[in-house]
């Protein structure tokens, strides 16, 4: 009877570890949440929704690749293009869903006003497409994958005064921080170069009427205007100057030109505008920029921008940072820190040690009412 009693135990231990060992292989893989804050309705919703078409791509792909220990889930919020939503909305990621690290942010002045906030609650943020020079200095949790616009109002300069040869210029600006960025840089760069600002002026977010600005640069006749801002206003303005006959040499614009909306304001008034823009080549030969242009394009049927191609790669970066250096907010801040030549398909990613990235721009012009690459 003893043996008996013996076997049924052995039986039944053996039984268990089985039943263990198929829980364990069929046990889903861990949701983590990751918060998105993005202008999907409002001023800069064109990008927002790139944005959130790209980052639904990169989930899409990384929670059915069998790579990561963990699915993600994100949370978005429409910051409606205000500030005081994208702070709302801010408070709502981190005191509700507890959200570790939060990506997007369109416009500048809504990374800027949710920064401190962020910095202070130890929540990452990881922006991927504000600008502002500011943004540098926000804190030691807070992140951007794009370049600053410094840097394009500095690459502008020097691109019109060595390959243009732009001696004197005008600049009109968004009254805002992304546009103050872009303007103050292009004028000191150029200045340092020998050129000339015959005018600076500033514009309010929403305005529609600018003959008289337009008005006041014709009088000055530069031989470039650089304007910096969202494609509402800059298309008005490149509209109206042709109602009125003005045209300087060459037309400059900030990255935010970028959007097709621009074209349909402007209509004629937009062909050879000259922009900067992100280092994100939709002709690219590289194997993952192209791939992630066709399974773009075939889902939502039209291409992807740079403001896309910089979240893919926020979202990307998060996994393999979760995956490396673990899930918490101090996890993914360490990580963020430590990545270095990351091939995006928005560009090389290498984050300093203030929380930003390095890179190149592209020039582009309009040419039959497209954006293309010009170098």
């Amino acid at each position: 009877m003893k043996k008996i009693w013996i076997t049924i135990g052995l039986i039944t231990v053996v039984v268990l570890v089985i039943l263990l060992a198929v829980t364990q292989t069929k046990k889903e893989p861990s949701e983590i949440k990751i918060g998105s804050i993005l202008s999907l309705t409002g001023r800069g919703a064109k990008f927002g929704i790139d944005s959130k078409n790209a980052i639904d791509l990169a989930v899409e792909k990384i929670n059915t690749s069998n790579e990561y220990p963990f699915t993600l889930k994100v949370i978005y919020e429409d910051d409606k293009g205000e500030s005081s939503t994208a702070v709302s909305a801010l408070r709502k990621l981190i005191e509700v869903d507890n959200v570790p690290v939060i990506v997007g942010f369109i416009l500048s002045n809504n990374a800027l006003a949710c920064a401190p906030i962020a910095e202070s609650k130890k929540v990452n943020l990881l922006i991927t497409n504000a600008s502002a020079e500011k943004i540098k200095d926000a804190g030691d949790y807070i992140f951007r994958i794009r370049e600053t616009a410094a840097t394009n109002g500095k690459e502008m300069a020097k691109y019109s005064r060595d390959t243009l040869n732009v001696n004197t210029s005008a600049i009109l600006y968004a009254n805002a921080e992304n546009g103050v960025s872009y303007a103050q840089a292009f004028r000191d760069k150029s200045i340092e170069l020998g050129g000339k600002i015959l005018l600076s002026e500033a514009f309010e977010e929403g305005e529609k009427d600018f003959r008289s600005l337009i008005l006041k640069i014709k009088e000055k006749d530069p031989e470039a205007v650089y304007l910096a801002g969202l494609s509402p206003e800059m298309g008005q303005i490149l509209y109206q100057s042709k109602e009125q006959g003005f045209r300087p040499k060459f037309w400059l614009g900030s990255s935010g030109a970028e959007d097709p909306m621009l074209i349909e304001i402007a209509k004629e008034g937009a062909e050879d505008l000259i922009i900067s823009s992100p280092p994100f080549d939709l002709y690219s030969e590289d194997e993952n920029v192209q791939n992630f242009v066709k399974k773009y394009k075939a889902k939502y049927n039209y291409e992807p921008g740079p403001p896309g191609a910089n979240a893919y790669d926020a979202i990307y970066i998060i996994a393999e940072v979760i995956k490396k250096y673990g899930k918490t907010a101090d996890d993914i801040k360490r990580g963020l820190y430590q990545v270095k030549n990351y091939n995006g398909v928005g560009g090389n990613i290498t984050i300093d040690e203030f929380g930003e990235v390095q890179r190149p721009v592209l020039f582009k012009k309009v040419i039959n009412g497209r954006f293309e690459i010009i170098r």
